[in-house]
C-alpha cells in the first residue's frame, strides 16, 4: 500500500474512531450523572486523571521508541527491530509493576484529599476497577501499538478501539437500565477494554514475522530529553482537574469534564489529521529529506484551514449544546458561557503546534525543544492555583489559556527556523489569519447572541447552518489571502495527485 493510500486510510479510520469515542463520551457521562449524580461523575473523572499520571513512568520513551523504529523499518533490519521491540517490552513490563505500587498509594491517599461524602472503600473500589484497563495496556499491548504506529498502521489500532467502544457503550446502557451499581458498570467496561491489547498482540504475531527479543541489548537514545516532554505534557493535560479536585469540589470537576468532552472531542478530530504523519515524516527524513517542505506546506495549510472551521464552529455551538445535553440535570448548573469560550480559545492555542511538533518529534529533536515544554505546565499550575479559590472553573481555564501558547510558539519557531528553514512571515501568516477569523466569528456570535435550542434535532439543524456559513467564510478568506496555495491544492485534488 503506497503512502497516499495508507495516510488516507489512517485518517478515515481515525475520524471514524473519534466519532465513535465522541458518541461514547457524550452518552456515558450523562447516563452516570442522571443515575448517580454529578458528584459520582466528578469522582470518576478525577480518579481517571490521577491514574493518568502513570504516563509519567513512561519516561517519554514512546516517541523515542517510534523514532528508533523508523530506520530499521525502512531498511528492513529484522534483527535490530526485534532488539528494539524486546527492550520496549521489558521497559513497559517494569512500568506495569510500578503502576501496581502507584495504585496502592493512590488507594491510601486519594480518599483523604477529596472533599467528598463518599465512603473510603467506595472510592478505593473505583480506583482499582478503573485502573484495570490501563494496567493491561502496559502489561500486554503497548509494544505492539507503538510498532504499528511506526509502520503507519494506525488504522488497525483505531478499528480495534472503535469496536471496543461500541460494545462498551451497549454494555453501559444495558447495565444502567438494569439499575446495577457504578462499581459493576465500571468493572464490566474495564474488562472489555482489556481485550484491546490482547487482539493487538494476536494481530502482530500473525502479520509480522518478528520475534521479540527476550534478552535485548538495545539502548534508547534521547530518553531523558523525551522524559522532559513527557512529564510536561502529562502534567499539562491533567492539571485542571487535579487542581479542581484539591482546591475546589467534585461538582466542578464534573462540570469541567463535560466541557472537556466537547473540546477534547474536537481536538481528537483535529489530531486525526495528523494521524500517522509523524511516521510519514520520519520515514521521509530517512529516504528523501529534501522533499519535506513541499509535503509540509500542503499538509499545514489544510490542517489550519480545517482547524479554524472546527474551532470557530465550536465557539458558536458549544453553549447551546451543553444547554441541551444537561437539560435534565438538576443538581448543578452546567451552562457557563465565559468558561466555554475561554476553553475553546485555549484549545486553539494548543492545536496550532501540531504540524510543527509532529515534524520535530519525527526528526527526534527532543532535547532542542524541551525547555519551553517544561515552562508551559509550570505557568498553568501557578496561575490555576492562584485563581481557583476566587474564580473556580474560570480560574483553571484562564491558567490553561495563558500557558498554552508558550509551548506552541516554541515548537512553531523551532520547527520553522531550524527544520524547515521558513521565513517568519510564511510561518505565522496562516496562523494569524486563522486567529483573526475566529475572533471575528466570535464577535459576530456575541452580537447575535446565543440561539436557544430545546432538543438535539434543533441543535443539529443549527449546527449544519452554522458550520456551512463558517466553512464558506473561512474558505473564501483563505482563497483570497493564500491564492497560490489554494489553487495548488485545488489542482492537486482535480488531478488526484495529492502528495501527502
Amino acid at each position: 500500500m503506497n503512502n497516499k493510500k495508507l495516510i488516507l486510510k489512517n485518517i478515515i479510520s481515525s475520524l471514524l474512531y473519534q466519532a465513535i469515542t465522541l458518541i461514547y463520551g457524550f452518552i456515558v457521562p450523562v447516563l452516570i450523572i442522571q443515575k448517580f449524580g454529578s458528584n459520582v461523575n466528578g469522582l470518576i473523572s478525577s480518579i481517571s486523571q490521577f491514574l493518568a499520571y502513570i504516563y509519567l513512568l513512561e519516561g517519554g520513551i514512546s516517541p523515542v521508541i517510534k523514532n528508533a523504529i523508523f530506520e530499521p523499518l525502512v531498511k528492513n533490519d529484522k534483527e535490530k527491530l526485534e532488539n528494539i521491540l524486546g527492550q520496549t517490552n521489558v521497559f513497559f513490563k517494569r512500568i506495569s509493576y510500578v503502576f501496581l505500587g502507584y495504585i496502592f498509594l493512590l488507594c491510601c491517599i486519594y480518599p483523604t484529599i477529596i472533599n467528598s461524602e463518599f465512603p473510603f472503600w467506595y472510592t478505593v473500589s473505583l480506583i482499582i476497577i478503573i485502573a484495570i484497563s490501563r494496567f493491561s495496556e502496559y502489561f500486554l499491548g503497548i509494544t505492539y501499538s507503538l510498532f504499528l504506529k511506526s509502520d503507519q498502521k494506525n488504522y488497525i489500532i483505531d478499528n480495534i478501539n472503535s469496536i471496543s467502544y461500541i460494545v462498551n457503550l451497549i454494555l453501559v446502557v444495558i447495565l444502567v437500565r438494569l439499575n446495577v451499581n457504578i462499581q459493576l458498570i465500571k468493572l464490566m467496561t474495564s474488562i472489555m477494554f482489556v481485550a484491546r491489547p490482547i487482539i493487538l498482540r494476536l494481530y502482530f504475531r500473525k502479520k509480522y514475522k518478528l520475534k521479540i527479543s527476550k534478552k535485548p541489548t538495545y539502548k534508547f537514545e534521547k530518553q531523558w530529553d523525551g522524559l522532559a516532554h513527557h512529564i510536561a505534557a502529562t502534567v499539562q493535560g491533567n492539571t485542571d482537574i487535579i487542581v479542581l479536585t484539591v482546591f475546589s469540589n467534585l461538582v466542578n470537576v464534573s462540570i469541567y469534564s463535560v466541557y472537556a468532552l466537547v473540546t477534547n472531542g474536537i481536538r481528537a478530530i483535529i489530531v486525526s489529521l495528523t494521524n500517522g504523519m509523524d511516521a510519514f515524516f520520519g520515514k521521509l527524513m530517512v529516504k528523501e529529506e529534501n522533499n519535506i517542505n513541499n509535503n509540509f506546506d500542503t499538509y499545514s495549510f489544510i490542517f489550519y484551514t480545517i482547524t479554524t472551521i472546527l474551532l470557530s464552529t465550536t465557539l458558536v455551538l458549544i453553549v447551546p449544546f451543553i444547554s441541551v445535553y444537561t437539560r435534565n440535570i438538576t443538581d448543578a448548573n452546567y451552562v457557563i458561557p465565559i468558561f466555554a469560550y475561554i476553553l475553546v480559545f485555549a484549545e486553539f492555542n494548543y492545536v496550532i503546534r501540531y504540524p510543527y511538533s509532529t515534524i520535530a518529534y519525527a526528526k527526534g529533536h527532543f532535547k532542542e525543544t524541551k525547555n519551553f515544554s517544561i515552562v508551559e505546565p509550570i505557568v498553568n499550575i501557578i496561575i490555576s492555583i492562584l485563581l481557583v479559590p476566587k474564580y473556580g472553573l474560570i480560574g483553571v481555564a484562564i491558567g490553561t489559556l495563558i500557558s498554552m501558547p508558550i509551548r506552541s510558539i516554541g515548537f512553531i519557531n523551532y520547527g520553522s527556523k531550524k527544520l524547515l528553514k521558513q521565513s517568519f512571515s510564511k510561518t505565522y501568516k496562516i496562523i494569524l489569519v486563522s486567529l483573526v477569523q475566529m475572533v471575528v466569528i466570535f464577535l459576530i456570535h456575541l452580537l447575535i447572541g446565543n440561539i436557544n435550542v430545546n432538543n438535539y434535532l434543533n441543535w443539529i439543524l443549527l449546527a449544519v447552518v452554522v458550520c456551512t456559513i463558517i466553512t464558506l467564510f473561512v474558505l473564501t478568506i483563505n482563497a483570497m489571502i493564500f491564492k497560490e496555495q489554494f489553487k495548488k491544492i485545488l489542482n492537486l485534488i482535480k488531478k488526484r495527485k495529492i502528495n501527502v
